[in-house]
């Protein structure tokens, strides 16, 4: 097709070419006829269209043919081609050369310069259709794929005639599997295939014998299977119907094992309550020594014994899953130093003096949030199993920030000892229930074998791990991680006090301890190991010391020197004193040494009392200094009796005779008089009789319990605002609730101490005005009755209907809260409040539901962006209500 419209480009061009040069001489000589003889015979040479010819002046001098489709197109010097549908239009110009002559010879020179002489003395333009040019094409390209289809249709011919000899043997292949996969044999073997394909027939039919054998084997098989099954299937039922049965029992026993439990708890801590009780009474009253060491045993092994059934009861919980987490603010700094001193002064002894130290990373947080109960439990636990089997050396607490972001904290702790270790093969003991190391019958330490296994249990509850590294007789650490909450509010600076001060103190260990302790807080220090040293240094360093600090080991020498220093520091320098008593030191027994020390501090040294005591140092008593030398042991005085709580009537509600006569031991020589019930029913025919201005009940009697009896006294016109304390030997489960539930004020729970039973007497009966107007205020921050009962026409019944509907559902709410809040899900946590708030505008809860609408609306326009502080106030609101549920006044129908 190319060259079809090359040639016809060709052919117009060439005789646009001859005619131009032709029509020369007869443009030249103007002679028109000789124009118009040329045109007329070009233009019989067919398909040519026009023919126009124009003078120098682009004028149209002579046309022939019709009118010209195609526009003249600018005429030039060159040459032009143009198309345009079925018409092709060739320019060309016309040139004239006149042949110069020489002027002296008469003759044209034989060469000239053509780009100088020739000149331009018209055009001629060709226009030619060129339809028979589409023609021409149009019938090759038809011949073209005529023959293209042909060609295919041959090769579609030939290509199924192979195909169809290739496939159809694959055909019968595939027919033949099809057959043998459906197990229909005869028929696979009955395929034949072509002569070519004769080792594949062959191994079709070696295959279909095998898969007819093979089948015949797993049929006899599976027969057998399935017979063999039924019969298991028969035993199985059997087997399951006594295991339903062992399950159900083993369910009532657990069911018993809890309510033993729950009853064994009151059981046992109702005689131990006597037993402390009464062992503080005669604590008071004997003056001989070997009678007070007799006592002081029974109340240290009662307290042991109270130890134990508290280990008993935690595993219990923790194994029946019902051991929950509370979230508070914590110093985990005071809280490991409280542990320390309250297991130094219970354990150790004259021949145990160990150094308890601790050692926090600067980077740790001074405060988080966490459960500090369970945690003081886990500290409890390990530092006391370290204290039992360390006889020498020291005991050290490591606490490290591991990582930390924006919505928790991961602690490591180690808690190091210097004791007798633990055998490589015993360590995976530890951490069982009831286990020991030493289960021998001649075992030194005693124990129930539960204190590892709780403080594993409670670590894993509190997202960490723990593990132990023991050598024996060198030591063993427990490592442990704990998962912590950051603190919202802002943490503590450490202040500087600038203090200079000389201390004394044998152990290198400790020393190095306290030292590092002055400088984080600011205070230059110089330690000294003995008595010597101690005074050199005053000597050289008098003008600038603030303070003495002293060690008191618990043995008469060390008394003695500290006696001397002090004396001497004051008499001499004016220097105040500071003692460090370590137990089972008694500085009660040396009161004028006591008096003349600026303060007492009990070893291991609590950061919060050293800190507290070098900042408000008091200035020597000197007049007691003098006197030092006629001090004496002494017994400290016996406290005088409470005179404020004189003549106050006191009903007290136990079914053990032993509780009542302790009950009457402790609050009569204090002046109050003591009325006995044994029972709710004694209780409340006494009420009837006479009115007190306290009750104290307990929970669990026969017949009506204390519960029941405290809803009938407050059925009683003189006793709906008398004081009615409950005294609980529970354990398990939370009474709380329901104690408050029942109109119950307050609750102790026992043993009893004797002086919080004052002060609980004394808060009720002498200040129950106040304590009334409280309870009043709390109610009336949280709750506006009158506006409940607008809303539902002052019809109370379904005012407190709907109160209670809301109330009922807080608890399961406060838990999807926390949920969506972890999980950061702005959307469902929107959901839930927004649910709350809702209901909350119809029940009169007012504090509720103006931090449900904070929450709310905090959410909605920035999203879970410090959203933590609006989400615990309103939680808090929600704990508020719950709290003086029980307390709101709803009228009575």
């Amino acid at each position: 097709m190319h060259d079809l419209n090359t040639q016809v480009e060709n052919k117009v061009q060439n005789i646009t070419n001859q005619l131009a040069i032709t029509s020369e001489y007869a443009i030249t000589t103007s002679n028109k006829q000789l124009i118009s003889q040329l045109l007329e015979h070009a233009l019989s040479y067919g398909n040519i269209n026009n023919i126009t010819v124009f003078n120098h002046k682009k004028e149209v001098i002579s046309e022939i043919g019709p009118a010209a489709h195609i526009p003249t197109p600018p005429l030039s010097a060159l040459a032009q081609t143009q198309r345009a549908g079925t018409f092709l239009v060739s320019t060309q110009a016309i040139y004239h050369n006149p042949l110069p002559i020489n002027s002296s010879l008469g003759s044209p020179l034989d060469s000239y310069n053509p780009q100088i002489q020739r000149n331009i003395i018209g055009w001629i333009k060709v226009e030619t259709n060129i339809s028979q040019l589409d023609i021409a094409q149009y019938q090759l390209f038809f011949l073209l794929l005529f023959l293209f289809s042909l060609f295919n249709v041959l090769n579609a011919f030939i290509t199924s005639r192979v195909a169809g000899s290739l496939t159809h043997p694959i055909e019968k292949v595939s027919l033949s599997l099809r057959k043998l996969t459906k197990s229909q044999y005869a028929a696979a073997k009955s395929i034949k295939l072509p002569s070519q394909y004769s080792e594949i027939q062959k191994d079709l039919l070696e295959l279909a014998e095998r898969l007819e054998n093979h089948k015949k084997e797993l049929t006899a098989g599976i027969e057998q299977s399935t017979e063999d099954m039924r019969r298991n299937m028969d035993s199985m039922e059997e087997k399951s119907a006594q295991l339903y049965i062992a399950n159900k029992e083993a369910m009532e026993s657990n069911r018993l094992k809890s309510q033993f439990l729950a009853n064994i708890s009151h059981e046992v801590r109702t005689p131990l309550n006597a037993i402390l009780g009464y062992t503080k009474i005669l604590q008071k009253n004997i003056k001989d020594n070997q009678n007070k060491l007799y006592v002081d045993t029974i109340e240290q092994s009662t307290n042991s014994l109270l130890a134990i059934i508290g280990d008993i009861l935690d595993f219990s919980k923790i194994e029946a899953g019902k051991l929950s987490l509370d979230h508070s603010l914590i110093n985990i700094r005071e809280l490991v130093d409280d542990v320390y001193q309250i297991l130094s002064a219970n354990l150790l002894t004259n021949d145990k003096q160990i150094d308890l130290v601790t050692d926090f990373s600067p980077d740790v947080p001074q405060t988080m949030i966490g459960d500090s109960i369970r945690i003081r439990q886990v500290f409890t636990n390990l530092i006391s199993n370290a204290l039992k089997f360390t006889n020498k050396g020291s005991i050290k607490t490591k606490v490290i920030l591991s990582s930390k972001s924006k919505d928790q904290l991961i602690l490591s702790f180690q808690v190091i000892d210097t004791g007798i270790g633990i055998p490589e093969d015993k360590i995976n003991q530890l951490f069982k229930p009831f286990s020991q190391v030493d289960t021998s019958t001649t075992r030194k330490f005693g124990g129930t074998g539960l204190g590892l296994v709780i403080t594993k249990k409670l670590v894993e509850q509190m997202g960490g791990v723990i593990n132990i590294s023991s050598v024996p007789k060198i030591g063993s650490t427990f490592h442990f991680t704990l998962k912590l909450k950051p603190s919202n509010k802002p943490q503590p600076k450490q202040e500087k006090l600038e203090k200079f001060i000389v201390f004394l103190e044998p152990s290198n260990t400790y020393r190095h301890y306290l030292s590092n302790y002055f400088s984080e807080i600011g205070v230059e220090s110089i330690a000294c190991s003995g008595v010597e040293q101690i005074i050199s240094k005053l000597n050289q360093h008098h003008n600038k010391v603030d303070a003495i600090l002293l060690n008191i080991i618990p043995n008469k020498q060390s008394t003695n020197d500290a006696k001397e220093l002090a004396s001497y520091a004051i008499k001499q320098f004016n220097i105040p004193c500071i003692l460090m008593i370590q137990p089972p030191g008694q500085i009660n027994h040396y009161p004028k040494l006591k008096t003349m020390c600026s303060d007492v501090l009990l070893k291991p040294i609590s950061h919060k009392h050293l800190f507290n005591a070098l900042k408000n140092i008091q200035p020597p008593n000197a007049i007691a200094a003098a006197d030092l030398t006629s001090d004496s042991p002494t017994i400290e005085k016996q406290p005088l009796p409470v005179t404020h709580l004189t003549g106050l009537k006191i009903l007290a509600v136990d079914d053990t005779q032993v509780n009542l006569q302790l009950l009457t031991h402790w609050l009569t020589p204090h002046g109050l008089n003591i009325f006995l019930a044994n029972s709710g029913r004694k209780a409340i025919s006494m009420a009837k009789e006479q009115q007190f201005d306290l009750i104290l009940m307990d929970i669990q009697m026969p017949e009506m319990d204390g519960l029941e009896t405290t809803q009938h006294l407050r059925a009683l016109d003189a006793y709906k605002e008398t004081p009615i304390v409950a005294l609980t030997a529970h354990a398990l489960g939370s009474e709380q609730d329901n104690i408050l539930a029942s109109g119950m004020n307050a609750y102790l729970t026992k043993p009893v101490d004797e002086l919080i039973l004052l002060n609980t007497i004394e808060k009720w009966c002498l200040r129950k005005e106040s304590a009334q107007e409280h309870i009043n205020t709390q109610v009336t921050q949280a709750f506006d009755i009158n506006k409940a009962l607008s809303i539902v026409s002052q019809k109370s019944d379904i005012a407190k209907e709907m109160f209670e509907m809301l109330a009922d559902s807080l608890a399961d709410e406060k838990k999807l809260l926390r949920h969506h809040f972890e999980l950061q899900d702005t959307e469902k946590l929107i959901h839930v409040v927004h649910r709350i708030h809702g209901a909350s505008k119809y029940t009169g809860t007012i504090e509720l539901t103006r931090h449900a609408g904070f929450l709310e609306t905090h959410l909605k326009e920035l999203g879970m962006e410090d959203v933590e502080g609006v989400l615990n106030d309103f939680l808090d609101s929600i704990d508020m209500l719950l709290a003086i549920r029980h307390l709101i006044p709803w009228p009575q129908e």
